[in-house]
């Protein structure tokens, strides 16, 4: 392979042994470290002797700060590559423009490679550059604005990575035939031109006093110019290039152009100020304008956080009040149209315990809002005071509980069942109950009585009966008692043959609803119907007869039983012997034959009350002495009286509704003779009635 050569070089070749890598870095290094302090103690030596002043830097050189050390000895180049140096050193760069970030690399050939051969490394001299004329500058220090801006060709950078066998650049102290080849793995350390800065006869490797400078581009209108990028970094050895820059010295066109581009520099300057302040008006009126649409964003978010605060999510009221959308909201909204509600709270029914879920709408955003209608009023209602015996049943607990008023539905059961059994005052307990299971206990008083006093029957006696006759058992009996006004008569006849003649006993027994029962026994005696026997059927026929003559059907009862036992007084007349087999006969007799003793009286006026529907019976006078006596007991307007018809020797009249005591305290003639056995009897009325009896006209008075 052939070595690659430079132009203007002529063809170098050495090869450098692996073993001598560690030498030659460390030479680099060490001549490196030595060109930096030499360059530093230059500089500070041009700092203490005067300010610079219209210094314009060569387009060839790099800033002072990256020259780590001289570049090598400047050779004969291909006049391709000077004439692209020539052309980019044509381009202007304003001083007061920031340095590139990075220097562009110009795209470097593929070296050849050659084969490693070994040879001595030879001992690298830096050159010496001739010592500045300090005389040429000027003593008085310079205004730094005032200073004109230099032109500065960025050459064309060629980067390139060097490979094994690849030649090198010339090194100093070198012949200038000589070629170094790196090893393998090896890479050449790449040499920076130093800087050189002249002005007027003025030559100084500085570049810190330009710092503070911009670098800018002036305006070409006739030419774009292309910037170069730079970073200001120092060159490494490994990343040299190997490319010569151009002296400004061959370039007189440049420096026409840098003439004529610092006598526009303080107009561009000037320019470029006042377009930069009018381009920050925008900026400003922008700025102005963000402010003013934050300040009303925060004050917007602000009126809308207070606003939504005041919703309250959740509320309720009791049944059978109202609600408003007022109370979903504390206090008042900023603004007020903007705040709205989908419920209708005149359409809700508040008599219906419910859960209802609406939303307010306040500034565009909908809130998710609950109204509860809850029922935590419990039912009204009233107790009904019970009177009843410890053997009744339990009403029914909707008759213990009245005027029950409640929004809902109610269920009333007992909370205890009373036990009335014992009797006295009870307080049983009714549970009243709403749909919401509010609950109410309606005390209800209970006065229980228990009955312990059997019935009394009254009015039983011993009967006589023909045999084939109809015998009434209930005639003249009653019972009474003293809580239940109806007590129950059972008769018991089990023991009676109607067919057969024959004294039967007959039993009478009453029992009260509290259970409380009475027995009362009598004696019916049967008798074979004698050869004058009267039917029933055929007195009663006769009773009719008179009644139809003597009654009206106007008259009250009071009326009907005057007549009955004036008309008997008067119309029969007494006789000491008659037919007295049968009552039936001895009443017949009396209807038709009108005559006989006060047996036929009695029994006489016993068949006309009978067929007039007056309830009676026979009273006998017991215990006698010589002769029995018999008379009538009615029962006028619910109470009963005493009645006699038959007449008494010198006694012209009869008597008509005597109570017990009246009759008993009637004496004629020293006698009076209406002994009885009262307790077989009903009980008499107590209060008399004599004075509204008309005897002479046997009438009622009025």
């Amino acid at each position: 392979m052939k070595d690659f050569e430079f132009p203007d070089q002529g063809a170098r070749q050495s090869n450098i042994k692996s073993g001598d890598l560690a030498a030659i870095n460390k030479a680099v290094n060490r001549q490196a470290a030595q060109e930096r302090q030499q360059v530093r103690q230059e500089v500070a030596q041009l700092r203490r002797e005067a300010p610079y002043q219209n210094v314009r830097r060569p387009v060839n050189q790099m800033p002072v700060q990256n020259a780590k050390r001289p570049m090598p000895p400047r050779q004969a180049q291909n006049p391709n590559v000077r004439q692209q140096m020539v052309q980019r050193s044509a381009q202007n760069v304003n001083i007061r423009q920031p340095m590139p970030a990075k220097p562009v690399q110009a795209a470097r050939p593929q070296m050849p490679q050659r084969p490693v051969q070994p040879q001595p490394v030879p001992k690298m001299q830096m050159p010496q550059e001739p010592a500045p004329n300090v005389a040429a500058r000027p003593k008085a220090p310079v205004d730094p604005s005032q200073i004109p801006e230099m032109r500065m060709a960025v050459p064309q950078r060629q980067v390139r990575h060097l490979t094994p066998g690849m030649p090198v650049p010339h090194r100093p102290g070198q012949p200038a035939n000589a070629v170094v080849t790196v090893p393998q793995n090896i890479a050449v350390p790449r040499h920076v031109a130093p800087l050189s800065v002249e002005h007027k006869g003025v030559k100084k490797e500085a570049e810190s006093e330009f710092e503070e400078f911009k670098y800018e581009e002036p305006k070409n209108e006739d030419a774009d110019i292309e910037e170069e990028e730079y970073d200001g970094s120092e060159l490494e050895d490994s990343e040299y290039d190997g490319v010569e820059y151009v002296n400004d010295e061959d370039d007189d066109e440049s420096e026409e152009e840098e003439d004529a581009v610092n006598e526009r520099a303080p107009r561009a300057r000037k320019e470029k100020k006042e377009k930069k302040r009018h381009s920050l008006i925008p900026y400003l009126i922008i700025l102005l304008l963000v402010i003013l649409v934050g300040a009303a964003a925060v004050w917007a978010i602000n009126i809308y956080t207070e606003d939504t605060g005041l919703i309250v999510y959740e509320n309720s009221v009791e049944a059978g009040s109202s609600a408003n959308l007022q109370m979903f909201i504390k206090g008042e909204p900023k603004f007020q149209e903007y705040v709205s509600c989908n419920l209708d709270f005149t359409a809700v029914n508040y008599q219906l315990p419910q859960t209802i879920r609406f939303n307010i709408r306040m500034y565009g955003t909908n809130f998710p809002c609950v109204l509860n209608i809850v029922d935590t009023t419990p039912p009204v209602a009233e107790a009904v005071p019970q009177t009843m015996f410890s053997v009744d049943e339990i009403p029914p607990v909707e008759n213990c509980v009245k005027n029950v008023s409640d929004l809902t539905d109610v269920t009333i059961k007992w909370k205890d069942v009373p036990d009335i059994s014992a009797g006295g005052n009870i307080i049983a307990k009714a549970s009243v109950t709403d749909a919401s299971g509010n609950e109410t206990i309606v005390e209800v008083p209970f006065m229980v009585t228990r009955d312990s006093i059997a019935p009394v029957i009254e009015g039983t006696k011993n009967i006589s009966a023909m045999i084939g006759d109809t015998i009434k058992y209930r005639d003249g009996v009653t019972v009474t008692d003293d809580i239940d006004k109806n007590p129950n008569l059972e008769i018991d006849t089990s023991k009676v043959d109607l067919k057969k003649a024959g004294t039967y006993v007959v039993t009478y027994r009453a029992t009260d609803f509290t259970g409380n029962s009475t027995e009362v026994e009598i004696k019916l005696t049967l008798k074979k119907k004698p050869k004058t026997y009267v039917e029933p059927e055929k007195v009663e026929t006769e009773a009719k007869k008179v009644l139809k003559k003597i009654i009206k059907s106007n008259m009250t009862d009071m009326e009907k039983a005057i007549q009955i036992t004036w008309w008997v007084r008067y119309n029969l007349n007494y006789v000491g012997t008659a037919d007295n087999s049968s009552w039936t006969r001895a009443a017949y007799d009396g209807l038709t034959k009108r005559r006989g003793n006060c047996y036929n009286f009695a029994m006489t006026a016993k068949a006309l009350f009978d067929a007039a529907g007056i309830e009676n019976m026979i009273i006998k006078r017991e215990p006698y002495i010589y002769h029995p006596h018999y008379w009538n007991y009615i029962k006028i307007n619910g109470e009963w009286y005493h009645c006699d018809s038959t007449p008494r020797i010198k006694y012209n009249s009869y008597f008509f509704m005597y109570t017990t005591k009246e009759l008993k305290n009637f004496w004629h003639n020293g006698w009076n003779g209406y002994n009885f056995k009262e307790n077989k009897y009903p009980k008499s009325a107590t209060k008399s009635v004599q004075k509204k009896i008309n005897y002479a006209g046997h009438s009622i008075k009025k």
